[in-house]
């Protein structure tokens, strides 16, 4: 049998977003993105194997680098993404390198973005 036209419309849709690369699910993070220095970025052992820009944990491929500012003081061998202590160097997946993007500047994360702080305020707010 043949399928029915909406689940050949949801395939085509799911074959465009891996064509188009990587899926950035936490939109509200903001990234530091200034010019990258020689500091390599790092991951902590939650955040281990994770593209810092797209959160994907196949094919590693391009080793991260962060800018002199976030790499500096108390801010070194910190996570690029949760901000907990660093245990391995930070790589981009092949998508994001085949698109680029691991030439925006630095990706580590500078905010904690509103679903987290909502949720902080929340708990207090409860309590």
């Amino acid at each position: 049998s043949t399928p029915s036209k909406t689940s050949t419309s949801t395939i085509y849709s799911l074959n465009y977003i891996i064509a188009q690369g990587c899926l950035i699910l936490n939109s509200d993070l903001v990234m530091c993105r200034k010019q990258a220095g020689i500091a390599i970025g790092r991951l902590c052992d939650k955040c281990d194997g994770k593209c810092p820009v797209c959160d994907s944990y196949v094919r590693p491929t391009t080793l991260v680098r962060i800018c002199d500012e976030c790499s500096f003081g108390n801010y070194q061998n910190k996570c690029v993404v949760c901000g907990g202590e660093g245990i391995s160097d930070a790589f981009y997946c092949f998508e994001c390198t085949r698109l680029e993007k691991d030439r925006d500047g630095c990706p580590k994360i500078i905010n904690l973005g509103s679903s987290r702080t909502d949720l902080f305020c929340e708990f207090f707010n409860t309590y």
